[in-house]
């Protein structure tokens, strides 16, 4: 039997597969893009997976990755996000 995966969301609680978003989120808020991120970093569902689940692109995925890995939860917020693009 493989042992399933322990991942952690940004404030300490274990995330699992039901506690993942909806893969008909829209409104998708820093934390939601944590789990995500972390839950596919610790190998709890795939890259692939999350792209075909929340109709993402590789690109998006990576810039919510960097964005948590560089900057936390702020990071992740959309104002971060264009601050980032337009280079400030």
């Amino acid at each position: 039997m493989v042992p399933i995966p322990i991942i952690r969301d940004l404030q300490g609680n274990v995330i699992t597969l039901p506690d993942l978003p909806k893969s008909t989120t829209k409104r998708w808020t820093p934390n939601r893009k944590a789990i995500v991120v972390r839950a596919v970093a610790g190998g709890l569902i795939s890259l692939e997976e999350a792209l075909v689940r929340y109709s993402l692109t590789e690109n998006e995925f990576n810039f919510w990755k960097r964005g948590l890995k560089e900057d936390g939860i702020t990071g992740l917020k959309i104002t971060h996000f264009q601050k980032r693009r337009r280079g400030l």
